[in-house]
């Protein structure tokens, strides 16, 4: 015949009830001892339902409350939820490759502190500063506070770098080592502070360079400053390619266009834009590896939080690459250049490569006297 549960045990954290069917339609259900006050071994214990994530930023941080991001509990405030989960991702990727650095040489934060200057981090067109904020506290946090850590953020926008300069003046603490200043990729100069003094203790080295959405030529201005001060990381995320984009149009509508093995891809304008942003990126790429670079290109963040979500993180060398990786790297930018129609490129002609074999492009010649200082854009 068919078997049923007579009795059972309910334990909780309260004590132990007792179930006992008797007979068809008698049911007894009581408790049959308290648990002890020093608790029991077996007794379930009543965990919360929110559990803590780890995350390398504290969604309630004092910079996150000021900037208006998210509430004293951490919770995000209203449109902000993707802001914060940004500032996350963002300090996640760079305090990685910081620590990667840092493991493997003395070239950021030094083993023997005592004989180190703060490592300069200068974000260009920092806008708001959330990111600029986010990875200054993380860094101040892992790495020994203000006096390790000096960043700079670099913002056209007079109103908005009064405004946020304040917070950072408000907030003071590891914020102290924290400014932002007017001014433009350009023409921003490291060596002076926000006072336009001229700063003697060594902070006209750039550590780590970071522009995100610099838009267009924008981001191969950024990387030259960065190539150029010999920064040991460089992170950007690019924006708006219209240089390539201009000069792919007219090829795609030329007899080489129309013979091209993509044109059915190219002459649809929406993979046209697709293929000009990732053409673009993949020969920053290749100019940042020939001036000594490791790179990685990858998503940053997903679309949902933001259309220009693609990462370039470039990481100093501890070794040169001989001159028949070179030559090969070279090799390889111009048979990219050649087959999308690009015979001009704004980080190509700051570094001095041309994009073509024997190049006479009298522009790139005459931009190799900027180098060793940022031209304007």
């Amino acid at each position: 015949g068919a078997s049923c549960v007579r009795s059972g045990e309910l334990v909780t954290s309260m004590g132990t009830h007792e179930l006992r069917l008797d007979g068809r339609t008698s049911l007894v259900f009581r408790p049959s001892r308290e648990a002890p006050e020093d608790g029991a071994v077996g007794v379930a214990v009543v965990q919360p339902h929110d559990i803590p994530k780890n995350v390398p930023v504290d969604p309630s941080s004092p910079f996150l409350v000021a900037l208006g991001v998210s509430d004293v509990e951490g919770k995000p405030k209203r449109g902000m939820k993707s802001k914060l989960r940004q500032c996350q991702k963002f300090v996640e990727i760079v305090g990685g490759m910081v620590s990667d650095v840092s493991a493997t040489s003395d070239v950021l934060f030094r083993k023997d502190p005592g004989n180190s200057r703060p490592v300069h981090v200068v974000d260009m067109g920092c806008g708001r500063g959330y990111l600029t904020f986010a990875l200054h506290s993380h860094l101040c946090l892992t790495y020994g506070g203000a006096s390790s850590v000096r960043s700079t953020g670099v913002e056209m926008r007079r109103d908005l770098v009064s405004e946020v300069d304040g917070i950072a003046r408000t907030l003071g603490g590891d914020f102290d080592s924290l400014s932002f200043v007017e001014g433009i990729i350009g023409d921003y100069d490291a060596k002076t502070g926000n006072d336009g003094t001229v700063d003697l203790a060594g902070y006209n080295a750039v550590d780590i360079l970071i522009a995100l959405h610099a838009c267009d030529t924008a981001t191969d201005d950024a990387m030259w400053y960065g190539v150029d001060k010999k920064a040991s990381i460089i992170v950007t995320a690019p924006c708006c390619h219209k240089e390539v984009r201009r000069q792919l149009d007219p090829f795609v509508a030329g007899s080489q266009g129309r013979d091209h093995p993509l044109h059915d891809v190219l002459r649809h304008g929406i993979y046209r834009e697709r293929i000009a942003e990732a053409a673009t990126d993949a020969m920053r790429a290749l100019l940042l590896e020939i001036a000594g670079y490791d790179v990685r290109v990858f998503e940053f963040i997903g679309g949902e939080h933001t259309a220009k979500n693609v990462m370039v993180a470039a990481t100093k060398r501890r070794r040169r690459r001989s001159e028949v990786e070179l030559k090969k790297l070279r090799g390889r930018l111009l048979e990219l250049a050649r087959i999308h129609g690009v015979s001009k490129m704004r980080l190509a002609s700051l570094m001095g490569e041309p994009l073509k074999d024997h190049d006479d492009d009298v522009e790139v010649q005459s931009e190799k006297k900027l180098r060793g200082r940022m031209p304007p854009i």
